[in-house]
């Protein structure tokens, strides 16, 4: 039993009841220490001889008894002693005489219990509220001292090691003040929960996602990393353009720490629209995975170190439509972000086992909600984007898999979800504690869905602009009265002001943002004061009943789309410059929840690949109407409405009445017709009809449901007719190829192509490909790309891998450099019968023989039958990461025009490291003691967590398991440990799972 316990069971045994309090170094190490430091919080009184029983129990038990401060003063702390100990506090002396000074000595001991590191016991909140206290009083001092960083406070405090000198604070418990500090310290509401959580419980699980979870202190210091590394910085505005990862929220919250200015930007969208943003703010801080100011892989792997954190009015800005074609940046400040987190917690209170879901893109504010809004009483956010292709048959699993909570969705995702859910899902989507649903109009259809399969679950409309910050307004949609027929947006959420001017809804209170960046007119015309207080002009026609606000229509041309508020002149001014053609009108509707561009002059062919190449997927529209004129009103407007009625439906072509017999066709033009609510012709491209992102999931999933198949590698660019769909589905389900024909690509003819070893130039090899080719990993990525039938030829394809600079790669025997050589391609090309046989192993054994001989690190093969074209690829994951793979099917489908090279990424990461800095650290292991690191691995046995990493696939030779045995192996040669050492378990010899220990 280890003395903190010992401690506390004498105290039991005295029958001593209150908040028991460790502090000193004996909540640094419980077996080593000499003296046991502790004080317990009671009104409680004990007879005369009970501190002669305590020390003759700390000398029966080998504990030093401590006395500089009399055991009867510290030991049982009465709370009016410590209300005393805090009042006095700010009119102590910066030094003491131990004598002359003592009861000052022990008022000073009192706080700096309550205001440092602590192992609390049997508290039951009293702990808390004193602690509070006297923070408070300590933080007063700093101030009028002239205190304002952290810095500050170790001077001004003197935390050094003369320490004992002016009883104050130990240099050994820095780390922990500084935590303390900015719980109290920082004005951000984010900062303060993160960091109470951080001393509460710092390993308990923050942030779950695919890759990796990160602990409450992970999430601090890989932020405090990268607070660091933005410091460098003048600017104060950080232009984010990230994938949606856990990455992303040490940089937001790094970014905060920083004092800069989060500005998220699509990290799908075309630079037409990213670079727009950028020019608006010169000289920002730019991060990406590429070109990046900052590298963030570099950042999250340095050494921690403490830093003083600073402050900025505005916490973010997000971007909205503009009617011009500008996007207008909504300027939030750090009072705004206060204000949603303390109403969101209001309205969906967060415990310590709930989980939020961050699904939401970055770009819409609704995820500012999911990035912070999971940190009250230490609860988890669980990382996974709306955008995955998996998202709608996976998200009734993440809800079971990781216990999620809280879950923010549109109003259009929520109804598909329900939709397609079977009575299993909708168990599983039943679990949440909270549905937000937000972004468009909650409809009364959709309520009728809720109410019909969600039993349990809280289903909260909320509404709001994101120029009030998130939320304003919400409602509980079980309680909609049935006279109303329509959904309510409900009553304000505290702090929140409203009122009806004219029918349309000013809001008012702590959520109304400071206007639009650099758009002084724009920020006069939307934000009025009124009687002294600022109110934004929302647009929203609403009215009032029961008490009720409800929402009925817009007053201007701003729609919603799947939960994004764009305008549609912005969308009409984007076509009209890609267009670039004034002698055409053009006109955007929204309708039947869809955007429909009508246009004159001649048709444009594959005028939505066009727009793709320039516009963010949901801008652009989903059908398009070529006209031979426009209608006007009397006024001489247009007129939408004669527009819309002059739609014809979409013509039938003449070959369907010769398929009514054929079943996978007829299905597919049913689901299809269902889908999109109209009409649809066997060779009509469903995408330029109103097929948006959002249907296509629904038409794919519905067939996969009514056909029982899996169609994850079904591409609706590639086939975006129900002919081309319902031919894809056939060569899925016939056409097995034969034996003779496996047999024949297990001993036939593909060869790796015959390089030539004319070089080019030459370019510094990235770690990994040193790493693994060093140490003999086989590890590659294999996969096929579903082609269709002639949609892409042999020869197109091989021109386009042979601008990929990567593909003509090879490394050098040192492996310091890879060389790029003027040689083919290697890729090969064959008509079988079936093209979608697995040749994935013949393909891995011909580019571990190509690497064997200083060859090409990758192999294609082009599989053509009567009825498709597969493309079959095997890369060396030195060269190429999963999330790698995407972008290189959508180049080669074109949908991507061209491929940044690899040297200019790796040129990238090596100006931001140096060989010089990576030798400092190595030196410091010279510098260690041995025998203490040894010492410390032998007292493992209580403190070891095992986690069993299972992967999926047994043929690979996984990388980290490599990794972990070698660094295994010269730990226990480095400090002459038995490889049986308590603590270390491997079981690698019996199936890839890697079982690894981390101190808890």
């Amino acid at each position: 039993m280890n003395k903190l316990d010992l401690v506390r069971q004498y105290l039991d045994s005295e029958k001593i009841t209150g908040t028991k309090i460790f502090y000193g170094s004996c909540i640094e190490s419980h077996s080593d220490a000499k003296d046991v430091d502790v004080c317990v919080i009671t009104n409680q009184t004990v007879d005369e001889d009970f501190y002669h029983r305590y020390k003759k129990f700390l000398i029966e038990n080998n504990i030093v008894i401590d006395e500089e401060v009399r055991y009867e003063d510290k030991l049982l702390l009465s709370e009016s002693k410590i209300s005393n100990a805090i009042k006095n506090y700010v009119n102590q002396p910066e030094c003491f005489d131990l004598e002359a000074d003592y009861p000052q000595v022990v008022d000073r001991l009192v706080v700096n219990i309550l205001t440092t590191k602590v192992k609390v016991f049997d508290d039951n909140g009293v702990y808390d509220e004193y602690s509070n206290q006297a923070w408070e009083e300590v933080l007063k001092k700093f101030t009028s001292l002239g205190g304002n960083t952290f810095s500050d406070f170790t001077k001004l405090f003197q935390i050094n090691q003369n320490y004992k000198s002016f009883w104050g604070y130990s240099p050994k418990v820095v780390d922990d003040l500084f935590n303390r500090f900015y719980r109290y310290h920082s004005s951000n509401r984010a900062i303060r929960l993160l960091k109470e959580n951080v001393i509460k419980h710092p390993q308990r699980i923050a942030v779950f996602s695919e890759n990796r979870n990160l602990t409450y202190e992970e999430l601090d210091k890989l932020s405090d990393n990268i607070a660091n590394k933005l410091l460098e910085f003048n600017s104060d505005y950080v232009v984010v353009n990230y994938p949606h990862t856990y990455e992303l929220l040490p940089i937001v919250y790094g970014i905060l720490k920083a004092g800069k200015i989060y500005i998220p930007v699509d990290n799908t969208s075309p630079l037409t629209e990213i670079e727009p943003i950028r020019k608006k703010f010169k000289d920002s801080i730019y991060i990406s995975e590429n070109a990046s100011d900052l590298a963030v892989s570099k950042a999250l792997g340095m050494e921690h170190r403490l830093l003083d954190y600073s402050e900025n009015e505005l916490a973010y800005i997000i971007h909205t439509s503009g009617t011009t074609g500008v996007p207008k940046g909504v300027c939030v400040t750090k009072n705004n972000l206060n204000y949603i987190l303390e109403a969101c917690q209001y309205n969906a209170p967060v415990s310590s086992r709930d989980c939020y879901l961050f699904s939401t893109r970055d770009t819409f504010d609704v995820s500012i909600t999911e990035i912070f809004g999971f940190l009250y009483n230490g609860g988890s956010v669980c990382v996974y984007s709306a955008k995955n292709k998996d998202f709608y048959k996976e998200f009734p699993d993440l809800i079971e898999k990781f216990g999620i909570t809280h879950v923010a969705l549109s109003p259009s995702v929520l109804g598909l979800l329900l939709k397609l859910a079977d009575q299993e899902d909708l168990r599983k989507i039943d679990k949440l504690k909270y549905l937000l649903v937000a972004g468009e109009e909650f409809k009364y259809e959709l309520l009728k869905l809720v109410l019909k399969d969600l039993k349990k679950v809280n289903v909260y409309n909320v509404y709001g602009p994101t120029e009030t910050t998130v939320y304003a307004t919400y409602f509980n949609v079980r309680n909609t009265p049935k006279k109303l027929q329509k959904v309510p947006i409900g009553e304000n959420l505290p702090g929140v002001k409203t009122m009806l001017v004219k029918d349309e809804l000013l809001i008012g209170g702590k959520g109304v943002s400071a206007g639009y960046f650099n758009n002084a007119e724009q920020t006069d015309q939307k934000f009025e004061k009124i009687d002294g207080e600022v109110f934004y002009h929302t647009g929203d026609i609403v009215e009032k009943q029961d008490s009720l606000l409800v929402y009925r229509d817009r007053k201007d041309s701003q729609v919603q789309i799947h939960g994004i508020r764009v305008e549609l002149g912005d969308i009409r001014a984007n076509i009209s410059n890609i267009i670039d053609d004034p002698t055409r009108d053009i006109e955007v509707v929204f309708y039947s929840d869809s955007l429909i561009l009508f246009y004159t002059g001649t048709k444009i062919s594959d005028l939505r690949t066009m727009l793709e190449k320039h516009m963010v997927s949901y801008k652009i529209p989903s059908k398009y109407i070529n006209v031979k004129g426009f209608p006007l009103t009397s006024s001489g407007k247009v007129d939408r409405k004669k527009l819309l009625s002059g739609m014809k439906e979409s013509s039938i072509s003449s070959n369907d009445s010769k398929k009514s017999g054929i079943g996978i066709y007829n299905t597919v033009k049913h689901i299809a017709e269902s889908v999109m609510n109209q009409t649809v012709g066997s060779e009509e491209n469903l995408l330029d009809i109103g097929l948006d992102s959002l249907r296509s999931v629904e038409l794919v999933l519905e067939l996969e449901k009514r056909l029982n198949i899996d169609l994850s590698a079904f591409n609706i660019y590639m086939s975006p007719t129900v002919d081309k769909i319902a031919s894809f589905i056939e060569n899925m389900t016939t056409s097995p190829a034969s034996k003779a024909d496996k047999e024949l690509f297990r001993e036939n003819e593909i060869k790796n192509i015959p390089i030539t070893r004319k070089v080019e130039y030459t370019y510094p090899a990235f770690f990994y490909a040193r790493i693994y080719n060093s140490l003999g990993f086989n590890s590659q990525l294999t996969g096929k790309i579903y082609l269709g039938k002639d949609s892409i030829s042999y020869e197109e394809i091989y021109h386009k891998l042979s601008k990929v600079e990567v593909f003509k790669s090879v490394l050098s025997e040192d492996l310091n450099t890879f060389k790029v050589l003027d040689t083919p391609v290697n890729i090969s090309k064959y008509e079988v019968a079936d093209a979608r046989i697995d040749i994935s192993k013949t393909l891995s054994d011909l580019v571990k023989t190509s690497i064997e001989n200083g060859g090409l690190l990758y192999k294609f093969v082009l599989l053509e039958d009567e009825n498709e074209s597969v493309l079959h690829y095997s890369i060396d994951h030195s060269i190429c990461d999963s999330s790698s793979l995407d972008a290189l099917e959508r180049y080669i489908l074109g949908i991507y025009d061209s491929s940044q090279t690899y040297s200019s990424y790796i040129e990238e990461v090596y100006s931001r490291n140096h060989l010089e800095e990576i030798l400092k650290e190595m030196a410091k292991f010279e510098q260690q003691d041995d025998r203490k690191v040894a010492e410390t691995f032998k007292r493992l046995e209580d403190r070891v967590n095992f986690v069993s990493l299972t992967y999926l696939n047994n043929d690979t030779k996984n990388v980290y398991a490599e990794i972990l045995l070698y660094l295994r192996d010269k730990l226990l040669k480095k400090f002459a440990l038995n490889a049986n050492f308590p603590g270390f378990y491997n079981s690698m010899s019996k199936k890839p799972t890697i079982t690894a220990f981390f101190e808890v």
